[in-house]
Order: C-alpha cells, then sequence, then structure tokens
C-alpha cells in the first residue's frame, strides 16, 4: 500500500485512523485516532464528543481532543494498555507514537477514490449533492481538474448525518493555490462564504460555508512531490525563538514545512543554524508567509539525509507549552 497524509484506515478492531505525513517506518504508518467503537471507549482515558456516529450497525465515538500534551500521554497509555499493537517506540525520536501495521488494515479510503466512487453512483441524500455541486464549481472556476480532487471525512467514510461537514482534499500543492484563489472569486460572486472567525482562518482562507454547510479545503502531496530520501531526525531539547520565513511553497501540507533565516533563540545558544520550522498541527499550514516573522517554542531537532546536515524546529509533538506565532508588528 502507498498511503499518504489524510488517507482513512479502518482496522481490524473498527478503529478508524487518519494516516499522518508521508515518511513512515517499514510494514506500518504513523496515524492519529479519529473513531473508536463504542465497546471500546471504557478502555481508553479520552473525552469523548456527545455526538455518536454510526457505520454498518456499529456505534463510533470521536475524542473531544487529542492534541494536548495530556490527552496524548493518556491515549498512548491507553493503547499500550489494551491495544499495544499500535504503538511503536521510535528510538530517534525517543518516545512512543500511535501506530497502524499494515496487517490491521481492513479498509482503506483514500480521498480521491472516494470522490470518484461518490460521483458513479450519484448522491444518496441532500449533503453528498451539495459535496458534488461545491467540487465541480471548484473545478469549473479555478481549472483544477476533479481528478486532483477528493471528499475527507464523514461522507467518504459513509457515516455523515445531521451536521456534518464538507472535507475537501485537492492534490498538489499549485493545485491548492489555485482552489484558494478560487474561493475568494466564488465569494466575490456570491456563491459562498469564507470564514474569518479569527486571525488563523483569515490567514489560512480554507473555510467556508456554501448553501449553509460548513467546508474545509486543504492539500494532499501528490506522489511526485513527496521526498522519499530516507532521513533521521535527533531531539536537542527544547528552543524557543524569533526568526522570518524565507519561502513557504511546501507549509500548504501536513507537516506544514517553512524555511526560515535570521533565527535567534531567546535565552540559550543553539550550535548552528536552524533553517526550518515543521509544524505537525494542521492549523499552522498556510499560516505564514515569506518574509513574515514568527516566534516559536518547539523541540529543537537534528536532520541528517545522506551528506546533508540541518536544524528545525519542531511543533506538534506533544511538549506543553509549545506554539507557533506569526509576528505581526
Amino acid at each position: 500500500m502507498r498511503l499518504r497524509d489524510g488517507d482513512a484506515v479502518v482496522t481490524v478492531h473498527g478503529f478508524i485512523f487518519y494516516i499522518f505525513g508521508y515518511q513512515h517506518p517499514e510494514g506500518g504508518y504513523d496515524a492519529f485516532l479519529k473513531y473508536v467503537p463504542e465497546v471500546y471507549a471504557d478502555r481508553i482515558d479520552l473525552e469523548w464528543l456527545p455526538v455518536r456516529w454510526r457505520r454498518r450497525g456499529m456505534t463510533l465515538l470521536r475524542p473531544r481532543m487529542l492534541y494536548s500534551p495530556e490527552n496524548y500521554k493518556g491515549l498512548i497509555d491507553s493503547f499500550k494498555r489494551s491495544f499495544p499493537e499500535y504503538v511503536r517506540y521510535s528510538s530517534t525520536l525517543n518516545r512512543h507514537l500511535i501506530y497502524v501495521p499494515e496487517e490491521l488494515i481492513a479498509e482503506v479510503y483514500t480521498p480521491s477514490r472516494e470522490l470518484l466512487r461518490l460521483r458513479r453512483r450519484g448522491p444518496g441524500d441532500e449533503l453528498e449533492a451539495r459535496a458534488l455541486r461545491l467540487i465541480g464549481l471548484i473545478s469549473e472556476v479555478s481549472g483544477v481538474s476533479e481528478g486532483f480532487l477528493g471528499i475527507h471525512g464523514s461522507i467518504a467514510l459513509g457515516m455523515h448525518h445531521e451536521g456534518s461537514d464538507i472535507d475537501i482534499a485537492v492534490y498538489g500543492a499549485e493545485n491548492f493555490r489555485r482552489v484558494q484563489r478560487c474561493l475568494l472569486k466564488l465569494e466575490e460572486a456570491g456563491l459562498l462564504e469564507l470564514l474569518r472567525r479569527g486571525e488563523v482562518e483569515v490567514r489560512r482562507m480554507n473555510r467556508g460555508l456554501f448553501e449553509d454547510v460548513p467546508f474545509v479545503v486543504n492539500a494532499v502531496r501528490r506522489f511526485s512531490e513527496i521526498d522519499r530520501r530516507p532521513k533521521t531526525y535527533r531531539p536537542l531539547g527544547v528552543v524557543e525563538g524569533r526568526g522570518r520565513v524565507a519561502n513557504s511553497p511546501e507549509s500548504v501540507f501536513r507537516p506544514a514545512i517553512y524555511r526560515v533565516e535570521e533565527f535567534n533563540p531567546l535565552g540559550g545558544e543553539v550550535e548552528g543554524d536552524v533553517t526550518e520550522l515543521a509544524s505537525m498541527i494542521g492549523e499552522h499550514r498556510g499560516l505564514l508567509k515569506a518574509g513574515e516573522g514568527f516566534r516559536v517554542r518547539g523541540v529543537l531537532e537534528e536532520v541528517r539525509c545522506g551528506d546533508e546536515r540541518w536544524l528545525r524546529v519542531v511543533i506538534g509533538s506533544a511538549l506543553e507549552g509549545e506554539y507557533l506565532k506569526p509576528i505581526t508588528d
């Protein structure tokens, strides 16, 4: 299997995971938990959303939050205790990670294939019809073929309900930027509304309402955009500092990669130049533009790839007090 960030897998236990990122250990995939069969809820130390999802006769719950340091530790501890096959230890990162072995994957849902299936069979309800209308409109106005678009989330999994949103995937960085420009045109034409409820949404401009239904659009790397060179990562400690974005062509993906310059640690010394930010947090995708300043707290890592070596700051490793903020003054 060649799975990418955002592909969904259903395991033999009925767990639904989303694949995270593009580099994975042999024999499985790093992932994050999205839905849990209700029968296992008392074995996992998390707080659940009050909504229940139904899929093929099974009731599923969704964690209220997964990504705080405390919650992630609780998730790891619960899986180590009850489902240890879904946890792996990374000696390079010196921590445990949620992991889905290939032999435990029962079903795979990729956004591009699920959109094709939906188009071929036709919509079964009004939400699916709206999703097809929105995707068709985006394709027409942006000029991006529907072959580079996909459908994520509960619609793809066949478990949506009243209140579900439309979760769209766009394959390729340039295609995603064309879609972003298209969304602004569609808003000007009165065909949808983009949400601007805070600085993150204003900067990212990828969430909105279409025919009163929430939607979100995110980028996925095309296979040709995946760097398959083997890399090793070595944590060097916690760092806080400020710097400037040199360029950000890979920031639309997850992990969001920013090339940086003029990085200055705020207290302490960093041996060498920090030239990269890598955020595992979805809201940091497309957050910063070239030339903008930022302030960050995360894990300092040394990256090695062949004869190359560089330093980066990683956000989203369950470090207490981590952040990434634009400097706007």
